[in-house]
């Protein structure tokens, strides 16, 4: 019935519509007129009967439906009868549909319940089938060995030194049409004043927004002229300035990459825009557990130690001013403190004449950086809670200092590091994945670093199993010098860090960045090519040494990052925890 009211209200406005009613007396009358003769029509029309008849002429309108055999509708302000056979057709069919009976329908009802209770039932009593229940073919026996490891090519590398005191390295790679040039100083966040700790964040981010001869649009617009564009980055140790282009616009990339490094300008504006999204940034940070966890963890290592400092505070970047990053920036941007390296498609010759035209008259000023000490060496364990009400989850972050790069001792430990947590395949990924499923994707690193590294491993898992994770890290950790690798381990960690740096260094830029980092961390311009070539030197018993010297549970810092009331009891069992708040 509700079908059938929505139907004819849909066709009663459409022919109010279509026939719109008269207003005026006299409409109205001839209208009464049309309908009068309508009607004396179909009184002289035959009449339908409704027993059925012999002749087939007869039985053709008793085949209609029930709604069809109403009367047409009434004529509107004289207008014809519109044919209403089509339309008549098409509602009788619909609505037959509509009136089939209720005890049909609920008879295929109970049907279609009753096949799905089978179904669960049968689910139920058998269990479900496996989603590999297919068969499996069977995988081919015999196949060959992996391909021998073959280190990265290196060609020949382009070694001098300006009269100035900074040294450039040139690596010409033809094939790919495209040019890199990284220039690093000496004088990362560790050299960061004490009254202005994280300074050379800020620094980096506003070296590239203009010049004395260039504005930031400048700068943009002609690097874009050759296929080029402008980073900079802050490390612990050094400043990364960064250029890419063509290589046939190599001359143009080191023109404008020179006068960067030589008379950035900071302008006031551009500093303060930096210094709102720094500050906008860094309330963002704040809010995640890892830079909480990351700051927590490397004051807790370090101490005072410039290697504690993760971001800029609140008061560093409130406080910086242009005149401030100029100082900062004489002090730093020395040519004796800088390696220039050049990798792609260029030639060498043009090259050198660039760098001397453009950075042969660069001159330091003011007073150099003093030296980074030395990194503290391990301490007993320490446990940390950083208090984050409310959280879910915690995140355990456990580190210690590590060696160096030129330490014999750092591709052990890299090899180590891979097999205990620092690939998807790990042991402890094994663990407290796959067996125990108490997180999601553990993971471990090695920071190298030139005054000392450092080896951490986090894991992010539930309020109600902290305890229980923590447990099974420190049980892999001792492990580690406990028994050495298997074949089967070593194989795959030395082949997942000889494809991960062969795969890294692919193109120019990677390259450059590379033998930049080399040359700060103390590496000769050879290391790019050794790489592989010691990762596979590496034996178990190496490995298991390593474990000994850096894996010990007792000499690991550990910081917990959660909510205190849940996590805090449960940590007991492994010693005293301090609370730190954010």
């Amino acid at each position: 019935m509700r079908w059938r009211t929505r139907s004819r209200r849909r066709s009663r406005r459409s022919r109010a519509r279509a026939f719109p009613r008269p207003t005026s007396p006299a409409s109205r009358r001839r209208c009464a007129r049309t309908t009068i003769r309508a009607s004396s029509c179909r009184s002289i029309a035959p009449t339908r009967s409704r027993s059925p008849s012999s002749s087939p002429a007869a039985r053709t309108p008793s085949t209609r439906s029930r709604r069809s055999s109403r009367p047409s509708p009434r004529p509107i302000c004289g207008a014809s009868p519109r044919p209403t056979s089509r339309w008549r057709t098409a509602r009788s069919w619909t609505a037959s549909r509509l009136r089939r009976p209720r005890r049909q329908r609920r008879s295929r009802r109970r049907e279609v319940k009753k096949a799905i209770l089978f179904g669960l039932a049968v689910v139920v009593a058998f269990g479900a089938p496996p989603l590999g229940a297919a068969e499996k073919k069977p995988l081919p026996k015999d196949l060959p060995p992996f391909g021998e490891d073959k280190p990265l090519p290196v060609p020949s590398i382009a070694q001098s030194k300006l009269p100035n005191g900074l040294t450039v390295w040139v690596v010409a790679r033809p094939g790919f049409p495209r040019a890199a040039a990284v220039l690093v100083v000496r004088g990362g966040s560790a050299a960061d004043p004490k009254d202005a700790e994280g300074i050379s964040e800020l620094l980096a981010d506003t070296l590239k927004e203009g010049t004395a001869l260039r504005t930031s649009r400048q700068i943009a617009e002609e690097l874009q002229a050759v296929g080029g564009d402008l980073g900079s980055e802050a490390a612990a140790d050094a400043i990364y300035v960064t250029v890419n282009g063509l290589g046939s616009g190599a001359p143009k990339l080191l023109e404008v990459l020179a006068d960067v490094a030589r008379s950035a300008a900071f302008p006031a504006a551009e500093v303060e825009l930096a210094k709102s999204n720094a500050l906008q940034g860094l309330m963002a940070r704040e809010s995640t557990p890892e830079f909480l966890g990351q700051k927590a963890l490397g004051k807790a290592i370090y101490g005072d130690h410039p290697y504690h400092i993760t971001a800029p505070s609140k008061e560093t970047l409130s406080a910086a001013t242009p005149a401030l990053l100029k100082q900062e920036h004489a002090r730093r941007f020395r040519p004796e403190r800088a390696l220039l390296v050049v990798v792609g498609n260029v030639d060498s010759a043009a090259v050198s004449t660039a760098v001397t035209r453009f950075f042969g008259p660069w001159k330091g000023t003011g007073e150099a950086p003093a030296a980074t000490p030395a990194s503290p060496g391990a301490s007993a364990r320490r446990l940390l809670v950083v208090s984050r009400p409310g959280s879910v989850q915690s995140l355990i972050l456990m580190g210690r200092p590590s060696a160096t790069v030129t330490d014999p001792d750092y591709f052990p430990l890299l090899v180590a590091n891979t097999i205990c947590a620092g690939s998807f395949g790990s042991r402890l990924v094994e663990n407290i994945r796959e067996d125990k499923g108490y997180t999601y994707s553990p993971r471990g690193g090695v920071a190298a670093r030139e005054k000392g590294g450092l080896l951490t491993v986090r894991a992010d898992v539930r309020n109600e199993v902290t305890a229980a994770a923590l447990l099974e890290m420190f049980y892999e950790f001792d492990r580690m010098g406990a028994t050495p690798p298997s074949e089967e381990e070593m194989s795959r960690a030395k082949r997942y860090q000889a494809g991960l740096y062969l795969l890294r260094n692919q193109i120019q830029g990677a390259v450059a960045r590379t033998l930049a980092t080399n040359w700060v961390n103390g590496l000769p311009p050879e290391a790019l090519g050794e790489f592989v070539i010691r990762v596979n030197a590496v034996t178990p018993e190496q490995v298991r040494a390593a474990g000994r010297s850096f894996y010990p549970s007792a000499t690991q810092t550990v910081v917990v990052v959660g909510d205190e009331a849940k996590v805090k009891a449960e940590l007991a069992q492994f010693g005293a925890a301090a609370t730190d708040q954010p």
